[in-house]
């Protein structure tokens, strides 16, 4: 499991500086009369299997274990400390009810989130992403339609077909409390609805004196309904 986390988590970086890099060159920006038929179709679809899949909406009772690892990152990125920990967690639909830890290092690694705006709706401007080859996975770019610190931009991909959420990338431009965050997400689909399968969220956290920089990897696995 291991070396398919890093696969992931290698694969997740280098799509996350390809994000901030076209998050950098403004793509995506149309205006509301400007917006492309099709696009407006991919949009409204995935807004449909959002709503019908996704967690927020749907509160199922569900249990998981989550593998985190949290590195403390020095000058130039480079990790400095890792702290570990695999928790097990027990949810309805968001909310998570209680947890048991099954290991963890001296440093407790932070509760993880599953919270994202539904970016599908229309407090998003959207656009597609110029680099679409018309595979599988579909990349739509999302940013708020007005001046917002708290709604994130990003690109979502979704399922082509079945327009069903399969990953999420998210920056956050003003966070409360930190200089710069970004939030990444992979999902995976379980008896119809979707679950993250991995988390990667990359941080500048504002402290008192100063400002610490981490990175926290989340692999999740053993993913249960509750009946």
């Amino acid at each position: 499991m291991y070396n398919l986390f890093k696969m992931r988590k290698n694969y997740f970086l280098t799509t996350t500086m390809s994000v901030l890099t076209a998050l950098s060159t403004g793509y995506g920006d149309e205006s509301a009369e400007d917006i492309d038929p099709i696009l407006k179709y991919y949009v409204s679809h995935a807004d449909s299997a959002y709503t019908k899949s996704i967690l927020t909406n749907n509160p199922v009772r569900f249990s998981f274990e989550a593998f985190t690892y949290y590195k403390v990152l020095g000058r130039g990125g480079a990790v400095e400390k890792i702290d570990s920990s695999a928790t097990r967690y027990f949810l309805n639909g968001t909310n998570i009810d209680s947890s048991k830890i099954i290991f963890e290092n001296e440093r407790k690694t932070p509760v993880i989130t599953l919270e994202f705006p539904n970016i599908f709706a229309k407090d998003f401007e959207h656009g597609f992403f110029p680099n679409d080859v018309g595979g599988q996975k579909l990349a739509i770019s999302f940013a708020p339609d007005v001046d917002s610190t708290d709604l994130p931009d990003g690109i979502a991909i979704v399922d082509r077909e079945e327009f069903k959420l399969m990953e999420l990338y998210m920056y956050f431009p003003e966070p409360d409390g930190y200089k710069r965050l970004t939030r990444s997400f992979r999902f995976v689909d379980y008896s119809g609805y979707v679950f993250p399968d991995s988390i990667w969220e990359i941080g500048a956290k504002q402290g008192i004196f100063s400002v610490d920089f981490y990175r926290l990897e989340t692999k999740i696995d053993k993913i249960q309904l509750l009946r």
